[in-house]
């Protein structure tokens, strides 16, 4: 089916829709499933997976690693992890060779606008595009860049993101993401835009959007409230707004910085190359959360990650994490992003310690250095830490019996890697992994990518869409320019 057909179809779906309110509620998937063969017939149709023989990475402190262990899965949670598992009605998944580990979470993610890759240079185009591109969205076209991006997530084994979304137009553009996300399969929080042109959204609204991720949310599905563009005065009111709904996260870009006597454990401060010591201590008193943007910071030549003066001003690990934050202009990659922020963290302790000896045209730290932020600390802030952040610790973020089975399973055996086991794995994820180790993807149980291959999806397709949907804004906004 041509994209044409297919978006006129999704147009008339969006009309067609049940309501609750006066507002959209479902619509279908506006892509033809391609049948997978990279899955036998017996494993997509179970619910319950032995995960068998491969390093168990648990990132939990009660487990630990397990050298060759197991990973009992059945309908959607992690049932047991052991040396060996007798799981006779389970169907069995080799995973020697393979890290099984939970999937990465990332805390603040502009999944709108991934496919502005190849035009967004720098923070000037970055912004400049904000605003001359995103006046010509159509709803269906907010469904096209959140699927696209959060396909984009679950390839690189990210199980979690957080959809940070104030560029949505209405209630159907957002209902229009959910149900890309949801449709997906991946697991997300939804950062809904407290208000529209300056105007608090009621709670009328706020109970709509609620209704619909209970109704079709499949239990994957989050709210949270950005606060971004609020009216001073207006700020407590919304804050009061989201909490009066239980909603996680609740915060703009600071992170509640500038309104203290508001901010709590549910504000994420993004970013962060711009913090002072200050600042740093008042987050770690306030017990805010912190969303890294690894990549795009030094990128856009804002500044390396904050990691070790955040840790030194008392942050502890599990309210740090990392964000894609802008997949237009870098990779879906948690390896890449985790590696940055463990890079950045060794520049930052050798020259805060001024421990550097120079070497030639080198400065190298003393041989008795203890590095401050480990490997292992780099995977847990990509893991738990992000869990926690989104307020999700007691359901993913570990290898848990009782938590949900966010797995994924990355090759060691390939030639960027080497399958010892008796090495230090979390070196190996951080120092050499890339996003094509990742063999295996369960979310909720369910399995996502098998065998290295995205399943039931379309690909060539959702990308022509996403290629199309960038060439006809940038049409649309050279035409209304003259």
């Amino acid at each position: 089916m041509k994209t044409k057909g297919k978006v006129n179809r999704l147009r008339r779906k969006i009309l067609q829709s049940s309501a609750i309110g006066g507002v959209a509620l479902t619509y279908g998937a506006p892509f033809a499933k391609a049948q997978s063969t990279a899955m036998p017939e017996s494993l997509m149709r179970s619910r319950e997976f032995l995960l068998k023989g491969g390093y168990v990475l648990s990132m939990d402190n009660d487990i630990g690693d397990i050298t060759v262990g197991d990973v009992h899965i059945r309908d959607g949670e992690i049932i047991d992890i052991a040396p060996g598992i007798n799981a006779p009605q389970a169907e069995m998944i080799d995973a020697s060779d393979r890290v099984i580990m939970p999937g990465f979470v990332e805390t603040h993610w502009h999944m709108l606008v991934s496919h502005w890759r190849g035009i967004a240079n720098d923070a000037a185009d970055y912004f400049r595009l904000s605003s001359t591109l995103e006046p010509f969205y159509r709803t269906e076209d907010h469904y096209t860049a959140v699927r696209y991006s959060a396909l984009d997530a679950l390839n690189a084994g990210v199980t979690t993101c957080h959809n940070w979304s104030e560029g949505m137009l209405d209630q159907a553009g957002a209902i229009a993401e959910m149900q890309a996300l949801v449709d997906t399969g991946i697991r997300a929080k939804m950062g809904y835009s407290a208000f529209h042109e300056g105007t608090l959204k009621t709670a009328a609204e706020m109970e709509r959007t609620l209704a619909w991720i209970n109704e079709n949310g499949e239990g994957r599905l989050g709210l949270g409230l950005l606060l971004d563009g609020a009216p001073p005065a207006q700020m407590a009111a919304a804050v009061e707004l989201g909490r009066s709904y239980g909603l996680w996260p609740i915060s703009d870009h600071s992170g509640g910085l500038d309104y203290l006597e508001l901010a709590g454990p549910e504000f994420i401060v993004t970013h962060g190359p711009g913090l002072t010591e200050d600042a740093m201590r008042l987050i770690a008193q306030n017990n805010l959360k912190v969303a890294l943007s690894p990549l795009i910071d030094p990128m856009i030549g804002g500044g390396l990650a904050p990691i070790y003066p955040l840790i030194a001003n008392g942050v502890p690990l599990e309210n740090i994490s990392f964000s894609i934050d802008a997949s237009a202009q870098t990779p879906v990659d948690p390896f890449a992003s985790l590696r940055a922020i463990t890079s950045a963290a060794r520049m930052q302790q050798v020259q805060s310690n001024r421990t550097g000896q120079v070497m030639g045209t080198l400065v190298v730290p003393s041989p008795e250095t203890q590095w401050e932020f480990s490997n292992r600390d780099a995977v847990y802030i990509g893991t738990y830490g992000g869990a926690n952040v989104l307020g999700l610790a007691d359901q993913i973020g570990s290898l848990t019996p009782g938590k949900k089975a966010d797995v994924i399973m990355v090759r060691t055996d390939m030639i960027n890697m080497l399958p010892n086991t008796d090495s230090d794995i979390p070196m190996q994820l951080i120092q050499h992994a890339i996003t094509s180790n990742i063999d295996t993807v369960f979310v909720d149980g369910s399995i996502k990518k098998f065998n290295g291959i995205l399943l039931d999806e379309d690909l060539e397709q959702i990308i022509d869409e996403a290629a199309q949907l960038q060439r006809r804004l940038r049409q649309q906004a050279a035409e209304s320019n003259g």
